[in-house]
C-alpha cells in the first residue's frame, strides 16, 4: 500500500462515542446516575461481558458497591447503574427501523438478538468510562470539547450540518464532553509511552515489505465518441468516421486537450480527456490493453470499447516497485501508536470490568 491511512485511534474511538447512530438517551437509561453517557462503540469494539453466576466472579482489587438484586426490570446493571429493559427494546427497535429495508426477512430475528446483547455490553462499557472520569476527575476544557466537535464535523459529509447531524444522532454536549474526558483517560493509561522506536517502525517495514509495494501504473488522457444501443448501422458508421477524423487532426498537429474539450463525450473532457493515473482493472479491457501497451506521448489507433470510441495517449508510465522506508516512516509510526493505544484501552477496560459489580438479567 502507498500510504497507511489511519486516522488516530484515540480521535476515531472519541468519534465512535459520541456520533455512534446507537447514541444513548440518558433520560431512557438509568436510574441513580447524574453522568451524561456517551454513546456506544460499533460491533467490533465491544467488550463483551459473559454472564455468570455471582458466586464465579473474580474478586476486584478494589471493592465496588456490593451487589444487590437487579431488579425484573432491568436488562443489566453496572455498580447500581441499571438500564431497563424497556429503554433497551426502545433503541432496539429504532435500529431495526433504520436498517429494516437492508435486513433480510430470515434474519431480522437474529440481527434483533445480536443488537439486544451490543447494546447491552455498550452500556456497559460507557458506564464504566463515565464512571472512571469521574473517579479520577477528568474534565474537558470548552476549548477542547469545540475541537472535539470541529473534529466531528470534518468526519461528517459536508453537506450536513453539525448541529443537524449531533441532533440526529441524539448527541449532546454533554456526551461531546464525556468522549474528550475518555481522550484524557487512555492517554493516562499509555503514560505518554506510545511514540514508536526506530526498531519498531524498521522491524514493521521489513515483516509487511509486500504491502509497501505499487503496481505499474500509466497516466492517460483521451478522447471518447459514445456509442448508444439504439445507432443504426448509418450512425455507428457515422461515428466511427467522426473518431477517425478526430484522431487525423491530432495528427496533423491539433492540441489533443482542446479536440477532446470541443469533442469528447467522456466528462474528463473538461480536463482535456485527461484521466490521471490508471492501473489494470480500473479500465475495460480492450482500453487497458491500448493503454498499457502504447509508447509514451504517442497517438494510438483507435480503440473500441463497449462504451464507444477512443483515441488514447499515454502522458507517462509508473513502474511496479517497492516504496522506500522514508515515504512511509511517519505512517508506520502513527499505525504502531495506534497499536499501542489501543492496547491501553483493552487492559483499562479489563481492570474496570474486573473492579466492578455487573449483573444481568436474561433478555
Amino acid at each position: 500500500m502507498n500510504k497507511i491511512l489511519l486516522k488516530s485511534a484515540l480521535a476515531i474511538f472519541m468519534l465512535v462515542l459520541v456520533v455512534s447512530a446507537f447514541a444513548c438517551n440518558k433520560k431512557e437509561e438509568a436510574a441513580g446516575t447524574t453522568e451524561p453517557a456517551a454513546s456506544q462503540s460499533t460491533a467490533s469494539e465491544s467488550i463483551l461481558i459473559p454472564e455468570k453466576p455471582a458466586a464465579e466472579k473474580t474478586a476486584p482489587a478494589i471493592a465496588p458497591a456490593p451487589a444487590q438484586t437487579l431488579p425484573a426490570d432491568a436488562a443489566v446493571s453496572v455498580d447500581g447503574v441499571a438500564l431497563k429493559k424497556d429503554a433497551l427494546e426502545k433503541k432496539v427497535q429504532a435500529q431495526m427501523k433504520l436498517y429494516q429495508d437492508k435486513i433480510p426477512a430470515d434474519r431480522k430475528k437474529e440481527v434483533r438478538a445480536g443488537l439486544k446483547k451490543q447494546l447491552t455490553e455498550d452500556f456497559v462499557m460507557r458506564t464504566l468510562l463515565a464512571n472512571e472520569v469521574k473517579r479520577k476527575k477528568i474534565a474537558a476544557t470548552e476549548k477542547e470539547i469545540q475541537a472535539a466537535m470541529e473534529q466531528i464535523k470534518a468526519n461528517i459529509p459536508p453537506d450536513k450540518n453539525l448541529n443537524e447531524f449531533l441532533k440526529e444522532n441524539n448527541v449532546s454536549r454533554d456526551d461531546i464532553a464525556l468522549g474528550v474526558r475518555i481522550q484524557k483517560l487512555v492517554s493516562m493509561e499509555t503514560g505518554g509511552k506510545i511514540k514508536p522506536t526506530e526498531k519498531e517502525i524498521s522491524k514493521f517495514y521489513t515483516d509487511n515489505k509486500n504491502k509497501f509495494t505499487t503496481e505499474e501504473s500509466v497516466h492517460v488522457r483521451h478522447i471518447l465518441v459514445a456509442m448508444d444501443a439504439k445507432d443504426d448501422e448509418k450512425v455507428k458508421a457515422e461515428k466511427k468516421a467522426k473518431i477517425e477524423g478526430l484522431r487525423k487532426q491530432i495528427m496533423g498537429g491539433a492540441d489533443f486537450a482542446e479536440v477532446a474539450k470541443n469533442h469528447s463525450d467522456c466528462p474528463s473532457k473538461e480536463n482535456g480527456g485527461d484521466l490521471g493515473e490508471i492501473k489494470k482493472g480500473q479500465t475495460v479491457k480492450p482500453f487497458e490493453n491500448a493503454a498499457f501497451s502504447q509508447e509514451i506521448n504517442a497517438v494510438g489507433p483507435v480503440v473500441s470499447t463497449e462504451f464507444g470510441h477512443h483515441v488514447i495517449q499515454v502522458l507517462g508510465r509508473t513502474p511496479a516497485h517497492t516504496v522506500e522506508l522514508s515515504e512511509v516512516k511517519e505512517q508506520i509510526a502513527l499505525y504502531l501508536g495506534q497499536q499501542k493505544e489501543a492496547e491501553a484501552f483493552s487492559k483499562m477496560m479489563e481492570r474496570l470490568k474486573k473492579n466492578a459489580v455487573i449483573q444481568y438479567n436474561k433478555l
